[in-house]
């Protein structure tokens, strides 16, 4: 049985107070998990869900005044705010949105309505307010994002299952000090309850940042698929990736640091897995379909590339060598346990091969392009595997026949996307998508990237999240027992390490 539920736990704070939120369930508590630093308006409640799930602003009980309630979060500098707004009673969504004010100046913005119901951006500088120009146009918008890049102010929206689209630009006259956050209008008798679904804030990699040598902190998440909600159930200034599920939903497997852990869901307890020796394991490591083995890849003396596919119990013990040839990463386990997957190089080209999981026989190539081949999985029935090709130009999701033959292409958009994985009924792929502005072969960190979903008989995607991640947020398997949820990975700059 999943460990996971929907009941959420709630810290009702006033309006009139500054709101801090918990984050005791969390294994560290740093100060910047704060979801709004506080509240200006004395009109409502707010219940903040430690676990990020979904926040109720309300009316207060007598309340009998009109009013505007701006719930915020101070900062300075490079930041994402994105959250998914819904009033329960379906009022004028013109009564709420996204707001920013700078600390330093007359300058404010609010998301608003049009007459058309397309999202607008309102400037009030003083008495004046001025409508920006829109560089795209969307009704009706329930998931919001404004980040800042330098001085500038990018505000993009979508309807949920839709990719972001850009609605306005805006250069501040310089990078200075700003409340950011959520508003909402309240009316006399006003009971309408504004869900604020999803919410999180980034600070992104910093100018100067060098990938594979700065991390950032990372949150484990676990995404119901059926209704898009998001629970946050292990946050750490960490660098974590590439969540496992095993069979009996208990337990979560991930990577850091060059070692795996185990986090037991019903305590959050953490403790470090008995991989036998002294190992570099990076975010291609998989749980056999019995949960019985776990595959690991590992460095071999520290040698760049020198990465080999090892096996051991699922408790921990000393591991065994499946692959010879380097480097190997693995990808995929056959339904049957015979056979594993992974990415090799060889010749300067990225391809898929098949090895006995035993480590014995010799490995079979099973595609053999000038392009990438990678993040290779199995269908439960075995008859296919899927995996991510650049041979047609852009990063794409292809499936072939379980012997290399018969390559069909399976998305066709603009974006580039990476490591396919199978709901246990057969019946949809989840997968990783980076914007097209990243080149086709890389899977860089700390991206703005989306998962989204696709049923395996074919249609169009849905995005199923919106995060900052990239790197180590599904590279492997990630889907729960029963197929209802997804554990991935998002990251944000999250205070001191006490990983």
């Amino acid at each position: 049985m999943v460990f996971f539920s929907r009941l959420l736990c709630c810290v009702v704070l006033s309006c009139a107070l500054t709101v801090q939120a918990s984050a005791s369930s969390f294994e560290s508590q740093q100060s910047n998990t704060t979801i709004f630093d506080g509240v200006k308006g004395e009109l409502g409640e707010l219940s903040i869900d430690p676990n990020q799930v979904m926040h109720i602003w309300k009316s207060r009980e007598s309340g009998q005044s009109t009013g505007i309630g701006f719930a915020f979060r101070k900062i300075y500098g490079d930041f994402i705010l994105t959250v998914q707004l819904k009033n329960q009673k379906n009022a004028d969504q013109s009564f709420y949105g996204l707001q920013i004010d700078a600390v330093d100046s007359t300058l404010s913005f609010k998301t608003k309505l049009d007459q058309q119901s397309n999202l607008i951006i309102e400037l009030l500088q003083g008495a004046k307010s001025t409508l920006l120009g829109r560089e795209g146009q969307i009704k009706n918008p329930d998931v919001f994002q404004v980040e800042q890049v330098g001085a500038e102010l990018i505000f993009s929206a979508a309807n949920y299952g839709k990719p972001l689209k850009l609605i306005v630009r805006y250069t501040l006259p310089k990078v200075q000090n700003l409340n950011v956050g959520v508003y909402r209008e309240f009316a006399a008798g006003d009971k309408n309850l504004l869900e604020m679904r999803n919410l999180r804030w980034v600070i992104p990699a910093w100018k100067g940042f060098v990938p594979y040598h700065h991390y950032l902190g990372s949150r484990l998440e676990v995404l119901d698929v059926v209704t898009g909600e998001r629970k946050v159930i292990y946050e750490t200034a960490a660098a974590i990736e590439a969540p496992n599920w095993t069979s009996d939903g208990d337990t979560i497997i991930y990577n850091s640091s060059g070692r795996v852990y185990k986090l037991y869901l019903p305590t959050k307890k953490v403790s470090l897995f008995n991989t036998g020796f002294e190992v570099k394991n990076n975010n291609d490591h998989i749980v056999s379909y019995k949960s019985k083995v776990l595959g690991i890849t590992h460095m071999e003396k520290a040698i760049n590339d020198n990465w080999y596919v090892y096996k051991l119990p699922i408790n921990g013990g000393e591991p065994v060598q499946l692959t010879f040839k380097a480097p190997s990463y693995l990808h995929g386990w056959s339904p049957d346990g015979r056979y594993i997957l992974y990415t090799s190089r060889r010749n300067n080209q990225f391809e898929i091969y098949r090895g006995n999981s035993d480590g014995s026989g010799e490995e079979l190539q099973l595609t053999n392009n000038e392009s990438m081949d990678d993040g290779s999985e199995y269908t439960p029935d075995g008859k296919y595997i899927y995996f991510n090709s650049s041979r047609s130009g852009a990063m794409r999701l292809w499936r072939m026949d379980a012997d290399g033959k018969n390559p069909k292409q399976v998305t066709f958009d603009n974006f580039n996307d990476w490591f396919p994985h199978i709901s246990p009924d057969g019946k949809h792929i989840l997968f990783l998508s980076y914007l097209p502005d990243i080149e086709p072969d890389l899977h860089p960190y700390y991206k703005p990237v989306y998962l989204r979903m696709l049923p395996i008989a074919g249609g169009e995607p849905k995005v199923v999240a919106y995060l900052y991640g990239g790197q180590g947020t599904i590279n492997v398997p990630s889907w729960s027992p029963d197929g209802r949820y997804v554990a991935f990975v998002s990251n944000s700059q999250l205070g001191s390490d006490k990983h």
